[in-house]
């Protein structure tokens, strides 16, 4: 009888596929450039009002299952207009559609994952947002994705620490305020609390969301102060194979006295990729070298990356992600230089110093549409990193280990309702000789509501319920409510807001680290309390006709027991819990096409006061005041383009407060030419060789000069 039953319910469970199957017809088509022509990969395609959608393919081709009816087709990429056709779907039939979008500075019809978790446009996002695309990046020639965010409004970096207004300092050891996910799932490291910012090449990245103030509610710990999802790139429709070859040369100090070696210092980097489609399976695959010998004793590293991602398409309109990301690193460590005087060199007894980083990061993703109102996704994930900390080299630490997975419903039980309802868990296993072995898991379930009161008015409500639990030791937990919205009182003008709280539990680290020499120690602080917050902005985007784009910002973020790491007078460094912390600031962006496309301009400012109240003294490593001016000049195949950054010089230290502080002032020079399928590129990197330090006695980059070639086959 079981036998019978279980064969019952496996051939209906077939026919309600098979039937699905069959009552839906296709949608399929190309999306390109209105101005050359070429496909924009990555475009988002889907039928408003409905959660029926998809990305196109590294060859801009999208194909989408759909009920028959009468649906609006809408396209949108990244700096283009968004474009939109009415369809006719019939049963079993397959039309083309075909969409050329014309580019602009506009972003309000840009689609957007990270604010509320599902597709909705920037320009009803209640959150403050901004998206980096992969034309941006692969532009820069970044090695490395956190500095690929320096673009951003807002984010700036103190030592390998991403700082979104203000919200993180600068800490070795991790503990990271910024929540990082790779295609929306969680990678910070489960030891440090902590991104790996070499776990994938940036050559592989479609985009970057990067969301600020209260919506990060909705992700838990971590995300206390934002979010930066990496959207990685999809297979292709066709054969495609994907190279680009870059290598450079370091310049001299400008200070002679700090030039330490003869020897020539360069780098080199080689990212393959390869994409196909075999049926209903869409595969990629790429490999990446990086070499750099540094412009500075023990600045030695070699990277090696490698990557695949797999979409398939299954019966009943439902889809199949794997991907998987490893990277090798080994390098030597600068820790701090061993006098002013000689600042590219350290201490005899950190030379020759190195250490291996091994990262792994791999998720499967089910995705399935039961109806254009009803859908669901199912995620679980394995993140296995071994980042280590600079007390110890090798053999102190086994890999950190992170198992998560998720569960979230979305449904539009009518057009103007979108409701969005799931469950993140996680576990993390860590254990070294310097923190011992711990193990710790978080279930925490969530709920978010879009409620559409016209198409001038929209409000966002949502709420989390964390819970952290370190076994043997303890529980901790928040309910994190949230709210925001946007509204248009007229064409071109967006007002947003959001208030909503954020939570983050201690890392093992922070709590439990115990190192060091006879000169410094590191001790363990097993009390630190969880991080609490209170975020609000209020903000206007702006668009000023169809040239320009402006978005203007306050915010307020309010914080309880901050975990910073402070340095005491016998020399011993912990982690205590600043009773109240605030930042309070303004933040701005404009874009501007001028001369026919010919000339662009993108520039970005922010203000801000980080205070611990008690003292009324600034937060340690934090600027008050970020820049970033960007102009770039078009002409047929030629392109020139400058980067300025700017960041004051940090108000307070806490290992060497009494060192002299600069502000940050950097240019990056970049003259590229496209002939036929191959990019070239000419780079200056610090082109004027200024000296400036990004964390305590360590120099930023010194000159350097690049040249990289890339092409599409």
């Amino acid at each position: 009888m079981y036998r019978i039953l279980k064969l019952k319910i496996i051939i209906l469970l077939l026919l309600i596929v098979t039937a699905q199957a069959k009552i839906t017809g296709l949608v399929e088509g190309v999306v390109r450039s209105g101005d050359n022509n070429e496909s924009l990969p990555g475009a988002n395609v889907f039928i408003e009002n409905t959660f029926i959608g998809a990305s196109t393919d590294a060859n801009g081709h999208f194909i989408i299952s759909v009920p028959p009816g009468t649906y609006s087709l809408k396209a949108s990429y990244i700096g283009y207009k968004a474009a939109a056709q009415p369809i006719l779907v019939k049963q079993n039939r397959t039309i083309t559609v075909n969409f050329n979008l014309e580019p602009t500075t506009l972003q309000s019809e840009q689609i957007i994952i990270t604010g509320s978790r599902q597709p909705e446009t920037l320009s009803s996002a209640a959150s403050s947002i901004n998206i980096l695309g992969y034309n941006e990046i692969e532009r820069r020639n970044n090695m490395r994705i956190d500095e690929a965010l320096l673009s951003v409004p807002g984010v700036a970096i103190v030592g390998e620490n991403i700082n979104i207004r203000g919200g993180s300092g600068y800490n070795r050891l991790g503990g990271s305020r910024s929540l990082v996910l790779l295609d929306g799932v969680p990678i910070l490291t489960s030891d440090l609390g902590a991104a790996n910012w070499n776990i994938l090449p940036v050559t592989e990245i479609e985009h970057i969301e990067v969301l600020k103030g209260a919506a990060s509610s909705l992700y838990g710990s971590g995300a206390i102060s934002g979010v930066i999802n990496i959207f990685t790139k999809m297979p292709g429709s066709k054969p495609g194979l994907s190279v680009r070859q870059s290598s450079g040369i370091y310049d001299n100090p400008s200070v002679p006295e700090w030039k330490w070696t003869d020897k020539t210092l360069y780098y080199t980097r080689t990212d393959l990729s390869l994409t196909d489609t075999f049926g209903p399976v869409g595969l990629r695959l790429a490999v990446s070298h990086h070499r750099s010998t540094g412009d500075r004793e023990n600045g030695f590293f070699e990277r090696w990356y490698f990557t695949g991602k797999t979409h398939i398409q299954l019966p009943g309109q439902s889809t199949l992600s794997l991907f998987s990301t490893y990277s090798k690193e080994d390098r030597e460590l600068f820790l701090q230089w061993m006098e002013q005087d000689r600042a590219l060199n350290v201490p005899p007894t950190e030379r020759g110093n190195s250490y291996a980083i091994d990262g792994y990061v791999g998720y499967a993703v089910f995705n399935k549409l039961f109806s254009p109102t009803l859908s669901t996704k199912i995620r679980v994930s394995y993140n296995q990193q071994l980042v280590g900390i600079p007390f110890n080299i090798t053999g102190a630490f086994t890999p950190a280990l992170g198992l998560s997975g998720e569960m979230q419903v979305n449904w539009k039980p009518h057009r103007d309702h979108s409701l969005s309802l799931g469950v993140d868990y996680k576990y993390d296993q860590v254990e070294s000789k310097y923190y011992g072995k711990r193990r710790a898991n978080g279930i925490s379930p969530y709920l978010q509501e879009i409620w559409k009161f016209s198409e001038l008015l929209q409000l966002n409500a949502g709420l989390r319920l964390d819970t952290y639990t370190l076994v043997g030791d303890s529980v901790e937990m928040q309910l994190s409510p949230k709210i925001g919205g946007s509204y248009q009182p007229w064409y071109g003008t967006i007002i947003h807001f959001s208030i909503g709280r954020g939570f983050r539990a201690a890392t093992v680290v922070e709590r439990f680290i115990t190192a060091g020499s006879k000169d410094f120690k590191a001790l363990p602080n097993p009390d630190l309390q969880p991080e609490r917050s209170t975020l609000f902005d209020l903000g206007v985007r702006q668009n000023i006709g169809e040239t320009a784009y402006a978005e203007a910002t306050l915010f307020s973020s309010s914080y309880k027991n901050l975990i910073e790491p402070t340095l005491r007078s016998d020399l011993t460094a912990l982690f205590l819990n600043y009773p109240k912390g605030r930042i309070r600031g303004i933040e701005s962006e404009l874009r501007w096409d001028l001369w026919r496309d010919h000339i662009r301009l993108q520039t970005s400012a922010t203000w801000m006061d980080p205070r611990e109240l008690e003292s009324n003294e600034p937060l340690p490593y934090r600027p008050k005041f970020i820049a970033y001016f960007s102009p770039a000049f078009y002409y047929g195949a030629f392109t020139f383009e400058a980067d300025y950054r700017y960041m004051s010089k940090l108000r307070k230290l806490a290992i060497y407060p009494l060192d002299e502080q600069v502000p940050t002032k950097v240019w990056d020079l970049r003259w590229s030419y496209n002939w036929s399928s191959f990019k070239f590129q000419f780079m200056i990197k610090n082109a004027l060789n200024y000296n400036y330090t990004v964390s305590e006695r360590v120099l930023g980059e010194i000159r350097n000069y690049g040249f990289s070639v890339s092409s599409n086959f």
